[in-house]
């Protein structure tokens, strides 16, 4: 743009320069002044590389750079102007009087640009623009939250921007709800939805531990066993041979040690060799490792060492095969009839000592900071109102699951009179003993812009204010705040969400728009 010489002018001429500077009515657009350096600047290439939209120094372009413009001072995103420039905004600041600069949309009085001279200079209307009232939401300009979002990231906690709803019915239909704080000596238990299952320490599958046929069936689910009760029989021919190898090798190594014994009288009486003698105490040897081999696997294929004894004193090599309960408990679960093929791996029976249940706990991964191994919990479920267990809880994960988002926990309870049963439903109720003193309010309050907490406050049936607040600890499902908020303030509670997506309309161009 061309340096303009302030001249002396008549009003006739000052008519035609308004004219020919903002055309028939409202202010110059931008668009039209922009492009190339105006012919007759020597000085541009001399100001650095310039700018491709607007022809200016890449180091002056307050347009195109926010760090350039004067601190303090709000930019109407909407024209690309300075606030209190915009006059489809504030029609009421615009003063005909005064030269404008069409260029970078500034009075040429105060168009630094164009006007070096004047840097160094106050601008003569500095203190316009601080009263500005934004025209579209009736808060003040500097407080309007919807055309200046940018100003949240500068609070402090206890200050905020205004938001206003297009009407005053517009929360109530939101669903909006408010409440105030409560004080940590009134905060509930962390509560985790849980889960009961039988405990894996005290719970087991039993299977054959060789192939055979089921030829007798002695327990039933809901029956009590002991260790070591009977509970069915197979006809297994590997257990049938396993028993004849190991009665072969005790003959076997019965013989050979009448060998080596008699070898050794021989020895002494210097009728046999010393050599025989050495030949026939190693041959029993091996014979009594084949027998120890042998005993081995009876005892792999479940035979107690009762069976073993009964199958040396009878000399019995048949093919029964007993199965045993490994401990203590309540048959659970039976999958086994007379006639059917076993094999190891295929589960017989399940066996559960009711004693003590597990609870499987879904911890909401932003309440991990208040959960640790150890702690002591209370346990209750929606079939058992009145039952209340006390247990500990014994395992986080690590890792979170990608689809719920939660954690899972473990916990082991008593089950008094087997009340408890495998799938229940229920909660777990964690005492938050990280709470301090302070305020707090539910987590779902507490909104995130740009990294930062805020929460809305009610000043109108459809005015809220944007607040910054400063956290402290959670407890449970609720949350300390520690400045920025009053225990008399009232706050939404609920579907403060949508409290956040009418502030973040500007960022979709739903700000100030030109009537």
């Amino acid at each position: 743009m061309k340096r303009i010489q302030l001249i002396r002018i008549t009003p006739m001429v000052f008519a035609v320069l308004l004219l020919a500077t903002w055309g028939c009515g409202s202010g110059p657009s931008l668009e039209a002044s922009v492009g190339t350096p105006v012919d007759g600047d020597d000085h541009a290439d001399d100001r650095g590389e310039l700018c491709a939209r607007h022809g200016l120094p890449v180091s002056e372009c307050f347009i195109c750079d926010p760090e350039l413009r004067e601190l303090g001072r709000l930019w109407c995103v909407e024209h690309d102007r300075y606030e209190d420039r915009c006059f489809v905004c504030h029609p009421e600041l615009e003063d005909s009087e005064r030269l404008w600069c069409s260029e970078h949309n500034l009075y040429e009085d105060e168009c630094t640009l164009c006007h070096p001279e004047f840097r160094d200079a106050a601008r003569p209307s500095a203190a316009v623009g601080d009263d500005l009232e934004c025209q579209e939401h009736g808060v003040a300009e500097q407080e309007c939250g919807i055309c200046h979002p940018e100003l949240a990231a500068a609070l402090e906690p206890g200050s905020g921007l205004k938001i206003r709803f297009e009407s005053a019915r517009s929360a109530d239909k939101a669903g909006v709800k408010t409440a105030k704080p409560v004080i940590a000596s009134n905060l509930p238990d962390a509560v985790v939805l849980a889960r009961a299952t039988y405990d894996q320490n005290r719970f087991a599958r039993v299977t054959p531990l060789a192939e055979g046929v089921v030829r007798q069936v002695v327990a039933d689910v809901g029956q009590s066993v002991s260790r070591g009760d009977h509970l069915a029989t197979l006809n297994s021919p590997e257990v049938a041979r396993a028993k004849g190898d190991y009665l072969s090798a005790r003959a076997e190594e019965t013989l050979k040690l009448t060998l080596s014994t008699r070898e050794q009288r021989l020895v002494a009486q210097r009728i046999s060799a010393q050599q025989e003698y050495d030949q026939a105490r190693a041959e029993h040897e091996i014979a009594r490792n084949t027998t120890a081999t042998a005993r081995q696997q009876l005892l792999n294929f479940g035979l107690t060492e009762r069976a073993i004894s009964l199958v040396e004193q009878t000399g019995s090599a048949s093919s029964a095969l007993e199965i045993l309960a490994p401990f203590s408990g309540i048959i659970v679960d039976r999958d086994v009839v007379l006639g059917e093929a076993a094999a190891p791996g295929k589960a017989l029976f399940k066996i559960a000592d009711l004693s003590s249940m597990w609870l499987e706990l879904s911890i909401p991964e932003d309440e991990l900071s208040l959960i640790s191994v150890g702690q002591t919990l209370i346990a209750t479920f929606d079939a058992q109102p009145r039952l209340e267990v006390t247990g500990r809880l014994t395992w986080v994960s690590s890792s979170v699951d990608d689809e719920s988002r939660m954690v899972k926990g473990r916990a082991v309870i008593p089950n008094p009179d087997r009340l408890i049963r495998h799938g229940m439903f229920g909660q777990a109720h964690l005492r938050t003993e990280s709470a301090s003193n302070g305020l707090y309010v539910p987590a779902s309050a507490v909104q995130h812009i740009d990294g930062s907490p805020f929460v809305f406050a009610p000043l109108a049936d459809d005015l809220f204010e944007l607040r910054r607040v400063a956290l402290g600890g959670r407890g449970g499902a609720m949350v300390a705040i520690v400045a920025g908020l009053n225990p008399e303030d009232e706050i939404v509670v609920t579907h403060s969400f949508a409290l956040k997506s009418e502030f973040l309309k500007s960022r979709l161009g739903a700000g100030c728009v030109d009537e």
